[in-house]
């Protein structure tokens, strides 16, 4: 069976793809986004090509090979609706959102589909309205602190102890047009020192409450923090772990939760 292999690039890197695959035609998604469908021989030839492009620092993913799975791939690649205008989506994906942030997962990190990931981006689309500082702890691939200066932040720090989720933030980073307000870095927490206006977390219950104190003391005064990633059976013991926030009644988005609260000010 044959295989297909899709290539999303900008208007510098076309030349450079050409230069591996050979001359094709490019279809614009959006501003400097193109895209480029080329053949395989097989299925297997297909991930091969999009192994050694993606080694090479190349955006690419496998298409499918047939119309019985076309169905299936175009919904896991549709965009990701965020607040009133905004989407989340592959940089081979079209949009005609207002607001298009492009994620590139990497390897094995989220898009953004996950409940837990969009109950805090439509937090951040409903919550930021200019100037803020963010933090986002666990960053994976770096979408809640992208998104969240895309919305209107001033500037974003996420920190992750995974070296490939980082390089992922980053690259994603650069494909939005915000390397300059955001910093992407293997930091634990409590090496931070500085406070921020929103703190966010899409972590493990049991990490959420091991950090509940260093968390804290990173968020500022007047700002809020969102966590998330946790069961509605979780929601109790984790709001014990937080005595000094005030939390609002709990998000809901297929079976997880997130909550989202401000410091407590006697």
């Amino acid at each position: 069976m044959k295989g297909k292999v899709l290539v999303a690039a900008d208007a510098i890197s076309r030349s450079e793809v050409e230069n591996i695959l050979g001359p094709t035609e490019w279809v614009q998604l959006r501003n400097n986004r193109w895209v480029a469908t080329y053949g395989a021989e097989s299925e297997d030839a297909a991930l091969k090509t999009v192994a050694d492009l993606r080694d090479a620092q190349f955006v690419a993913v496998a298409g499918p090979p047939d119309s019985a799975r076309a169905v299936a791939w175009t919904k896991w690649n549709s965009p990701i609706p965020v607040g009133q205008n905004a989407e989340v989506c592959f940089p081979w994906v079209a949009s005609n959102a207002e607001l298009v942030i492009e994620i590139d997962p990497g390897v094995g990190f989220g898009r953004g589909d996950h409940p837990s990931t969009r109950l805090l981006l439509e937090e951040l689309a409903l919550r930021i309205s200019g100037g803020e500082s963010v933090l986002d702890v666990g960053c994976g691939s770096g979408i809640l602190a992208i998104a969240a200066v895309r919305f209107g932040a001033a500037r974003s720090i996420g920190i992750d102890i995974n070296k490939a989720g980082l390089l992922a933030a980053v690259a994603n980073a650069r494909r939005n047009e915000v390397t300059d307000i955001t910093h992407f870095a293997p930091t634990t927490l409590d090496q931070l020192t500085q406070q921020f206006d929103v703190v966010v977390a899409n972590i493990h219950d049991q990490i959420l409450r091991e950090l509940a104190s260093d968390l804290v003391a990173r968020l500022k005064p007047t700002g809020w923090i969102g966590l998330s990633g946790v069961s509605p059976g979780q929601i109790s013991r984790l709001v014990a772990a937080f005595p000094g926030v005030a939390f609002e009644p709990v998000k809901e988005m297929e079976e997880w939760n997130a909550l989202i609260g401000q410091l407590i000010i006697e």
